[in-house]
């Protein structure tokens, strides 16, 4: 009996849960009892001063380095400021829509990119409604359908070599979204409070995060029992190369923390890197699991893998029906998993650690069987 209070304690606990400015006298302003707190993330930072809230964006390519600033008010804001909350953005990643539907404010949005990609049962509603238009695809902005809606801001993310949006949308202001640089599964989650501080949600947020990192580190305490540890590694050859997660990224931290010993730990990128063929052979041939992402039809198979590369198969995680596999179309995986790693983390330690969760259903990988 003591063995199963236990046991569903635990689950409750994972489960649950220039000039001077002159501010006017009837001015709102932010007071210190409001100011936030960033435990995890390093890409971004709030300050309050003097009744108005400064964020910062940091450049993750050059260290020390601040990407925007942006002073935010609550009314009457001058020249170089932004009055919050926001009433329309546009918004250029599926992670970002995932924060604000999170937060309850879909109904701010009214342009996204990539629209063929996007799961959101409610964000494809509000398209065909005619509520959000596509604004950019492939790379491309469509300039005269942005200047049309006019949103007050676009969240977009930036990658490097293409850190500001094109010149004639200058008028509008472009905030940087980061989220998919920080290397700790909570940081990038922690970025629904970033979303949050455009818009007057901060402690709707902090709430929802606060509820994320509880059930993530109670995972974590539960894949720290563990006394063996699998060997994993990740991805597949593709266009001759072999991209590697690095040993300090996102994936090695989600690795390590559901209790598996990661073969490229001591790699010291942050960013996947690549390598050939032979050289991930050599190192992984003999790893007990192998986690792929990607698409293999509606009944996905050792058949079919074994199909797209031949080689695979001299894999030992391969022989023993070991590949945690994810299909991002059936599970929305990029929308939803930066800002739910609790869950992410739960799937691999079903798969390394089944019987530390034996109830537990998968969200988005699952062992290949």
């Amino acid at each position: 009996m003591r063995k199963q209070l236990i046991f569903l304690t635990v689950l409750f606990l994972i489960f649950g849960t220039g000039c001077k400015n002159h501010i006017r006298k009837n001015t709102k302003t932010f007071s210190q009892k409001e100011s936030i707190t960033i435990q995890y993330a390093k890409g971004f930072a709030v300050f309050n001063e003097k009744g108005k809230r400064k964020v910062v964006v940091y450049n993750p390519w050059q260290k020390g380095k601040v990407l925007a600033s942006f002073v935010l008010v609550k009314s009457h804001p001058t020249k170089g400021e932004i009055k919050v909350p926001l009433d329309s953005v546009a918004v250029f990643s599926a992670t970002q829509l995932d924060a604000l539907q999170k937060l309850g404010l879909l109904d701010k949005v009214i342009g996204i990119s990539e629209a063929r990609f996007i799961s959101n049962k409610q964000v494809k509603k509000a398209l065909n409604d005619g509520k959000i238009t596509e604004l950019e695809a492939g790379g491309h902005y469509f300039i005269e359908r942005i200047l049309e809606k006019r949103p007050q801001a676009i969240f977009f993310s930036p990658f490097q070599g293409d850190l500001q949006l094109p010149a004639i949308l200058s008028s509008i202001t472009a905030i940087p979204y980061l989220d998919y640089t920080e290397t700790s599964p909570l940081g990038r989650a922690e970025w629904i409070k970033f979303s949050a501080l455009f818009f007057g949600k901060e402690k709707k947020a902090d709430s929802i995060f606060q509820n994320i990192a509880r059930q993530y580190l109670a995972l974590k305490r539960m894949a720290d029992t563990v006394r063996q540890r699998p060997t994993v590694f990740s991805n597949k050859f593709f266009n001759g190369q072999w991209f590697i997660a690095g040993g300090k990224s996102y994936m090695a931290r989600i690795f390590h923390d559901a209790g598996a010993d990661y073969i490229w730990h001591n790699d010291k990128h942050v960013a996947s890197f690549p390598l050939n063929f032979e050289t991930v052979f050599k190192k992984a041939q003999d790893a007990d699991y192998w986690k792929i992402i990607g698409s293999f039809g509606s009944q996905p198979s050792y058949a079919r893998i074994a199909d797209e590369n031949e080689l695979y198969t001299h894999f030992k995680a391969f022989r023993q029906h070991h590949i945690i596999y994810c299909d991002p179309e059936k599970t929305a995986y990029f929308e939803r998993s930066p800002m739910e790693p609790q869950w992410l983390l739960a799937d691999f330690i079903k798969a390394f650690h089944p019987r530390l969760l034996p109830h537990y259903r998968p969200v988005f990988f699952k062992v290949l069987k």
